[in-house]
């Protein structure tokens, strides 16, 4: 399996994951002239792209959705609650409005999700699986749940938010109740809270680890990277892992299981 982020923070955020001939987007949050760059620029066929699955509805996850969508042929997915909380709902007629399932596959693809905790409708997570690979993806949620920890425990490869620096984020210039919303359950995870959660998580199959989400007011990558890199440090010294910061305007080099 390959995988990358096309962007990635609070000014948008897109999630590209390959099996096989099946390309996969999760979350649409960027331009379509955005993405058809990145996909060039990364050696991704158009054609290779046989859905979008929506998160939540939060407009960092969804502003370009419909249009790519529509302008690219490609059936969105979201849970029924998101759909309903989704601007552009109106735009598709009912039998576009394609529902994921557990179990599901798309293409070659399966894939699973599960509950975030994250103040949207309906939020979650995703597990994708291709000929026994296994990538996880868990962004926008305050604290890690335990369909998360089942599910992403020991997976090939995470794609894992790590939002803020808790001191940045309360001495920093957010009005009080945002940064109370950022900091609760249903906000974001904190450097330490990813850290803690990854070394829980990364097992011994597990050989990358994309930070993601990171804000570019209350973060900074050296300070997620340190944080998860302390976590992580028997496997990393180990070798065998990979460990990075998921760029915010540009796509990550696209990551391939295979050649790790």
């Amino acid at each position: 399996m390959k995988f990358t982020t096309i962007v990635s923070g609070s000014s948008g955020n897109c999630v590209y994951v390959e099996g096989g001939r099946t390309g996969l987007l999760i979350d649409a949050g960027c331009s379509i002239r955005a993405l058809r760059a990145a996909l060039a620029g990364l050696h991704i066929e158009e054609s290779r792209l046989a859905g979008i699955l929506i998160t939540h509805e939060h407009t960092d996850h969804i502003s370009g959705a419909a249009r790519i969508s529509r302008r690219l042929s490609v059936p969105l997915f979201a849970s029924g609650l998101t759909w309903e909380n989704l601007p552009f709902r109106e735009d598709f007629f009912g039998w576009e409005r394609h529902i994921f399932d557990y179990g599901m596959e798309i293409g070659g693809i399966g894939l699973d999700f599960f509950r975030l905790s994250h103040d949207a409708a309906q939020p979650v997570g995703f597990v994708f699986e291709h000929q026994g690979q296994r990538i996880g993806l868990a962004t926008d949620t305050g604290t890690v749940t335990p369909s998360m920890h089942r599910l992403l425990k020991d997976a090939d490869a995470l794609v894992f938010e790590a939002n803020h620096d808790r001191p940045m984020l309360m001495n920093g210039p957010y009005p009080r109740y945002l940064k109370q919303r950022v900091a609760s359950e249903r906000g974001h995870l904190s450097n330490e809270q990813t850290a803690a959660a990854l070394a829980e998580l990364a097992g011994p199959r597990t050989r990358a680890v994309l930070l993601a989400h990171l804000s570019a007011t209350n973060n900074t990558p050296e300070l997620a990277l340190a944080s998860a890199s302390a976590a992580l440090a028997p496997r990393l010294d180990a070798g065998g892992l990979y460990l990075d910061i998921a760029p915010r305007y540009a796509p990550h080099a696209l990551i391939d299981l295979d050649l790790l």
